[in-house]
């Protein structure tokens, strides 16, 4: 391990070499057929997306006018192999747009989001099109179709019927201008949304970082300088440098700076507010819902998940909820009480975070910032490795001859235990200026086998990076998050289908976090922990502070619980009704909403609604809560292993990539689940995992 936030060895954008042809149309010739991004220039995509959507467009129409009666062949299947260069010129375009979306792109994503909504309303409303699918959906029975066919028969259908092919005609006409409309706005809110985080970055003086830990400090000198504000500090207004700022820093005043900067992203009465776009969204959400006969938007969307319905996933959300608000409580007087020596007579969300770990230090004997020395992401990353080659035998060797979108991105070659390739693995851990908040998978190319394609896997997070020379040290929840993170990737990268549309992550929203949050359980594994929680001197972790790290997992869960719970909540309640009035006051509705949750103003909301990407930019409109449907199902599914007294059980971890990631969509995710634990699950392992039962 060296000092260091990227070894030498890193894969590096290639210089650009600029040609009248266009990198992103004809065949790749880069390693892999991977997007030749050492070519690409931004002023490419749109150039591209033209061509493509011309071809898609034809593609579409062969297939709506065929003279020839419907079949599987030359409709269901016809439509897989559909618009292959659009697929694979959008997958390449949005990958970017979420991590590097400089001036240049996001005036692309505003040109090129209308005309794709319009390609993808013309072609699920397309009347001859639907004809011949429904014909087939009707027929089914008599068709002898696979069980794989069967269920993307199923989905083609139930996506064509979802979009309003059944409609009247002016009735599809209106779904049509809503959803070009829902498309921009979303493009806006993320914009709006990128553009406040990045002028919301607090500057700060050398008294106010006085008692940081030094490589909270190192990195905002190290941000300050890069912003050419030598000699100042700078805190990025991103979750992976908010928190642990709040966490550490004595200067109460800069903490309520940082803090409010934070929370108000999206929320300044500026030209980047988001207000307005919310309220405009979830009117036209409502209306389509209804549209489409549903009595809201949240109705509409748990239609097609796990949860069924809004009523079912709200009883979960508070099932959980109230004990949570209760150990809050609990929580908040043991701070109170600690805050009250620094002469502190109101606990403010601000202070939360900073008197938690007080008490924490007194409770477990552990320091946060003491334990993030073991904790290099390079050490975590090993551990993640291991993790993945000890449950499925899989192994993963970095590439250097890959092109990369921006600087710091890193690839990897990932094979089977007999050296066959599975695909690749993209990782941009690191926070910049353009990239979206938060942490994210996204898909390259998706596995199946009806056209011979490998996966090509994309892992985001937005961990601050370090000052020169120095490691670069997350906290335990980053690790969480970089096990989650690849778990989505396991998730596309160990699909095994026949059909694009059926694979990896296609599942329903509910059912797709979990794998990704089963994974995490491993990253707390004591016998990993030991080998590769290491500091800069190569020093295991000792065993006390390890212990105490896993006693600790526990603590501050009130707080924690409440926050995201929160969210989830007043999304689902947002979009539970029947209708929004044009005069919608979101910040007022969310204040309301909270009072009567009862959330403590020292807690409040994990996401406020004005910079609530999930639900607003992300595909999680009323699908917020399906973190915590899939909670149940990880701490009940991870409960298998600890039965069998072994995290690494061969016969568990084979079942659980055999029933549950190679799977994909190709069946009912209940089936899925059930396959691999004999059962649904219940919240009881939830609860007792975080300590709430």
């Amino acid at each position: 391990m060296t000092p260091s936030s990227l070894p030498s060895a890193v894969a590096q954008p290639a210089q650009v070499v600029v040609s009248t042809v266009n990198p992103l149309l004809g065949a790749w010739t880069t390693p892999d057929g991977v997007p030749p991004y050492d070519l690409i220039r931004p002023e490419d995509y749109e150039p591209a997306f033209e061509t493509a959507l011309v071809a898609a467009r034809a593609d579409y129409q062969k297939i709506a006018n065929n003279p020839a009666a419907p079949t599987f062949a030359n409709t269901i299947e016809a439509l897989e192999r559909a618009a292959r260069p659009l697929d694979r010129v959008s997958s390449t375009f949005f990958n970017v747009a979420s991590a590097d979306a400089t001036p240049a792109i996001q005036k692309v994503e505003e040109n090129v989001t209308p005309k794709l909504t319009r390609l993808s309303n013309e072609t699920l409303l397309d009347q001859n099109l639907y004809a011949r699918v429904d014909r087939l959906w009707k027929a089914r029975e008599t068709l002898a179709l696979g069980p794989e066919q069967t269920r993307l028969l199923e989905e083609t259908h139930k996506r064509f019927a979802r979009a309003g092919a059944a409609l009247s005609p002016d009735a599809r006409t209106r779904v049509a201008a809503i959803n070009e409309e829902m498309a921009n706005l979303s493009v806006r809110f993320g914009q709006n949304l990128l553009a406040d985080q990045k002028a919301s970055d607090v500057v700060l003086g050398a008294a106010e970082v006085a008692g940081l830990p030094e490589d909270q400090r190192a990195a905002a000198a190290t941000a300050g300088k890069a912003a050419g504000l030598d000699g100042q500090f700078l805190i990025s207004a991103t979750r992976s440098a908010v928190e642990p700022f709040l966490t550490a820093a004595p200067n109460r005043a800069a903490r309520e700076k940082v803090w409010r900067a934070f929370v108000m992203r999206g929320d300044n009465s500026n030209a980047n507010d988001n207000n307005a776009i919310i309220a405009k969204l979830a009117a036209l959400r409502a209306e389509r819902a209804k549209l489409l006969g549903a009595v809201s938007h949240a109705a509409f969307q748990l239609d097609d998940t796990m949860a069924k319905t809004p009523a079912a996933a709200s009883d979960l959300l508070m099932t959980v909820f109230r004990p949570a608000l209760v150990r809050a409580d609990e929580e908040l007087r043991d701070i109170r009480a600690v805050a009250a020596r620094d002469g502190v007579a109101k606990v403010e969300p601000w202070d939360w975070r900073y008197y938690a770990e007080q008490v924490r230090k007194a409770r477990f004997a552990l320091d946060e910032q003491a334990l993030k020395q073991y904790f290099p992401l390079e050490g975590m990353v090993a551990a993640l490795f291991e993790t993945t080659n000890r449950l499925y035998g899989v192994t993963l060797h970095e590439r250097t001859d890959v092109p990369v979108y921006a600087q710091g991105v890193r690839v990897w070659e990932v094979r089977e235990a007999d050296g066959r390739k599975i695909g690749l693995f993209y990782a941009d851990w690191f926070a910049r200026p353009t990239k979206s908040p938060g942490a994210w998978m996204n898909s390259l190319r998706n596995q199946n086998s009806l056209l011979g394609e490998l996966p090509v896997v994309v892992n985001n997070q937005n961990i601050t990076p370090p000052a020169s020379g120095q490691l670069a040290l997350i906290s335990i929840d980053e690790a969480g998050t970089l096990f989650h993170e690849f778990g989505h990737a396991l998730h596309g990268l160990l699909s095994n289908v026949r059909y694009p549309s059926l694979s990896g992550t296609t599942v329903s929203r509910d059912f797709v976090e979990f794998p990704a949050q089963v994974y995490e359980h491993w990253v707390t594994q004591p016998e990993i922990l030991r080998k590769h929680a290491r500091n800069a001197a190569g020093e295991p972790i000792p065993e006390p502070m390890l212990q105490a790290a896993l006693k600790a997992r526990t603590f501050n869960q009130g707080y924690l619980t409440v926050q995201q719970l929160s969210s989830a909540i007043l999304d689902m309640r947002l979009h539970e009704l029947p209708g929004v009035p044009a005069d919608f006051d979101a910040r007022a509705w969310e204040a309301a909403e909270l009072k009567a949750l009862g959330v403590p103003d020292a807690i409040g909301m994990r996401h406020r609604l004005a910079h609530f990407s999930h639900i607003f930019d992300g595909g999680y409109s009323a699908s917020y809560y399906a973190y915590t449907w899939a909670e149940v199902m990880d701490a009940d599914g991870f409960e298998a292993f600890k039965e069998a007294g072994n995290p690494y059980d061969p016969a568990l971890a084979a079942k659980l990539r055999r029933e549950v990631l190679e799977r994909g969509n190709t069946r009912d995710p209940a089936v899925s689940y059930t396959a691999f634990r004999g059962r649904m699950p219940t919240a009881d392992a939830l609860l007792r995992n975080r300590g709430l039962s």
